[in-house]
């Protein structure tokens, strides 16, 4: 890749750190989702935001996709049994290389890369680019996240679509709504609590993971991921070059609502 971006210190999102790989797997998996109104199996929760990625971007069977990151692979498996052409990036060895087994369980071919997403150099290359769930604002800067949108409009053919989801809708955060401090019992039969505090001056959720036993053993990690609420990732969509920009609430295509707990920004090329 070109341009590398020099790091001299190890970051939340870095492999080193230890907050991806198996640690995050195992909290991902709750018996019941993130949802307050629709509980969920993780099993569940694939095939519905699968279908809705399929239904707001229109995608057909050979449609070209990159999903970045692709985490562990849940979403980039599900679109590849249906037909989807799916190029999965992420920068956690742990993650592609349980992407990569899962799909060849499943009797799928897969292409999974290790990419640092600030450093994707893809041109129109893609029908659709998928930044799923809360992965949008790692990095310390506005000028680094930005350039990440920037890499997924190069990266998409002229008239292709990128998609961003995220879980915090920012007026429902200024009200109170948002799960500040919420527990999640795991497949797993541990616990996994999540604590975040919104810096309305930094515009980041700072939060840990904490994960626990019946016995009282923890393991925690803590994140930092600047969010953006609706106005803002339209404006900075429309200065990425984007021409036009679509907000929902829901995978069904329902139009965007402040008291919504997902947010689904469809923007084309």
């Amino acid at each position: 890749m070109n341009n590398k971006t020099a790091v001299s210190k190890v970051e939340w999102w870095m492999e080193e750190y230890g907050f991806f790989g198996d640690f995050y797997i195992e909290g991902d998996d709750s018996k019941e989702g993130y949802l307050d109104e629709k509980k969920q199996t993780l099993a569940d929760r694939t095939q519905s935001e699968a279908q809705g990625v399929i239904d707001l971007l229109n995608l057909k069977p050979g449609s070209k996709l990159l999903d970045c990151p692709c985490g562990y692979g849940r979403h980039s498996i599900e679109l590849l049994s249906r037909g989807i052409d799916v190029v999965g990036c992420d920068i956690n060895s742990s993650h592609l290389a349980k992407a990569i087994n899962d799909a060849q369980t499943r009797g799928l071919k897969s292409d999974f890369r290790k990419e640092n997403m600030l450093e994707l150099d893809f041109k129109g290359e893609f029908d659709a680019v998928i930044n799923m769930f809360y992965s949008f604002g790692f990095f310390e800067t506005d000028e680094e996240n930005f350039q990440v949108l920037v890499n997924f409009y190069n990266a998409l053919k002229p008239g292709g679509k990128f998609l961003m989801h995220t879980d915090v809708n920012i007026p429902r955060v200024l009200q109170g709504h948002y799960k500040f401090n919420e527990v999640r019992p795991l497949v797993s039969n541990r616990n996994l609590r999540i604590i975040d505090n919104y810096d309305p001056v930094t515009k980041r959720v700072n939060g840990s993971w904490i994960i626990s036993d019946s016995s009282g053993n923890e393991r925690a990690f803590d994140y930092s991921v600047r969010v953006y609420g609706k106005e803002e990732f339209e404006e900075l969509c429309l200065k990425a070059g984007f021409r036009k920009v679509t907000t929902y609430s829901e995978w069904d295509g329902s139009s965007y609502s402040e008291n919504s707990e997902d947010m689904m920004v469809v923007s084309e090329k």
